[in-house]
């Protein structure tokens, strides 16, 4: 970055991934930290991979896009090929692609690269979960009334990763969840952060907001009024902690348990919380 540039690599514009491998007979420990400029100078955030090794990344920022690198080695993250998303419609659904980018500008600023090949422009994506073969990312101020707007509540979006890419929103506010309203105590969907992948395949979802929101979608539900948005999303928990923030959303070695982290509390009492299931 501009103001703490890598010494291994200082023509980086953004940040960088790093890749550390642990000790194996101390996964406490890191044997060593080696930094991976091909997966893009961007402002990461979230990171996931899928079946095949492929590793997706996202540019956290209010016109950010979405990033896929595909390794000549599974596992082997020196060698390369970064793409970006680009969606065939302007209100970033349906038919989409992923499109090569100049991997020496990628290194430099993967935003620029992304632009010279007309990337798709997202509202801050901020994590990002696989499920199957169903990419989701949280989009902190995505508006789907509005694709070109950066403020709106936010939203969910799919990434089918099949033979055929294609994109859609699966939770939205006004469509499957209500608007925030706290004038009229209405606990909506606002600024959707983390996301974790469920032990019962469900998506679980956690706002940057306050309050504070947990939610839970359901993507086998139904769509019973052809709207285009399954049914099955509900509000799991609130934070009593109106100005702290759940973050870091996620289950463990036991499904019956479920882990948030929270930070801003006003209390200045950050933690992290775990919430299981009474037997």
């Amino acid at each position: 970055m501009p103001g703490r540039p890598d010494p291994d690599f200082p023509q980086a514009t953004s940040g960088l991934v790093y890749e550390l491998k642990l000790d194996p007979a101390d996964p406490t420990r890191a044997e060593g930290v080696t930094v991976r400029p091909l997966l893009g100078s961007l402002s990461h955030e979230g990171l996931e991979i899928d079946a095949e090794g492929n590793v997706y990344v996202i540019d956290e920022e209010r016109s950010g896009s979405i990033y896929k690198f595909v390794p000549e080695t599974r596992g082997d993250l020196s060698s390369g090929q970064l793409y970006a998303l680009k969606a065939a419609s302007p209100a970033k659904t349906g038919a989409a692609e992923w499109v090569a980018l100049d991997m020496d500008q990628a290194q430099i600023s993967a935003r620029i690269a992304a632009q010279a090949v007309g990337a798709t422009k997202f509202c801050r994506p901020e994590d990002i979960e696989r499920i199957a073969s169903t990419l989701y990312v949280a989009l902190t101020c995505e508006d789907v009334a509005n694709p070109a707007s950066t403020s709106g509540p936010g939203a969910v979006m799919a990434v089918e990763l099949g033979v055929k890419t294609s994109v859609s929103y699966v939770v939205a506010a006004g469509k499957n969840v209500p608007f925030e309203n706290r004038g009229a105590g209405v606990t909506g969907f606002r600024s959707v952060d983390n996301l974790a992948d469920g032990p019962d395949g469900k998506l679980w979802m956690v706002e940057d907001n306050a309050f504070s929101d947990i939610w839970v979608f359901d993507p086998n539900s139904r769509d019973a009024n052809g709207d285009g948005y399954k049914d099955g999303v509900y509000l799991f928990a609130s934070l009593k902690d109106v100005g702290a923030e759940g973050s870091g959303i996620y289950f463990g070695t036991d499904p019956q348990t479920l882990f948030v982290n929270v930070q801003h509390s006003e209390t200045g009492n950050d933690k992290t919380m775990k919430i299981t299931r009474r037997k």
